[in-house]
């Protein structure tokens, strides 16, 4: 069955239209906002506001943050650092909840297929946490070297 969208428009194009196209930096979107445009309770739904912001991250150089209880602030460019980081922090956390749960897997368990699937998935997550890992590591010893002088 091929797609069909909901209304004329598509729910995150009327959100950057009407409140994204012009929005300046330090703008709050409040949730009520959004409701008027949605016609509806943005927060039963509230993946148009993701694409949404996709677009004004690639159109316009700006982000979202929540803004909890209130709706969404237009991110100062001194803060996409900030922002960049706090989702890297919760991805790292993720990867290792992710090798957690691979790890408490009972294989006896599992299937053919589904080990196989087991063994696929481990090996990325792995590979994953090496990375975050390895990363976490270096900026360690990089900050090691600032203190000492030895790295600007």
């Amino acid at each position: 069955m091929r797609f069909q969208p909901k209304g004329e428009i598509a729910e995150w194009r009327m959100v950057y239209d009407n409140l994204l196209d012009h929005a300046d930096f330090g703008q709050v979107v409040t949730y009520a906002e959004l409701d008027d445009v949605l016609g509806r309770r943005f927060v039963a739904n509230r993946s148009p506001i993701y694409r949404a912001r996709e677009e004004l991250g690639s159109i316009r150089k700006r982000w979202l943050e929540p803004v909890p209880k209130v709706g969404y602030r237009v991110t100062d460019p001194t803060d996409h650092v900030r922002v960049s980081v706090s989702h890297r922090r919760k991805s790292q956390r993720q990867v290792s909840i992710s090798v957690k749960v691979l790890g408490a897997t009972d294989l006896s368990r599992l299937n053919p297929d589904d080990l196989a699937k087991w063994d696929s998935e481990q090996r990325i997550a792995f590979a994953v946490w090496g990375v975050v890992s390895h990363e976490a590591r270096l900026r360690r010893i990089e900050q090691l070297l600032r203190n000492e002088g030895m790295l600007d």
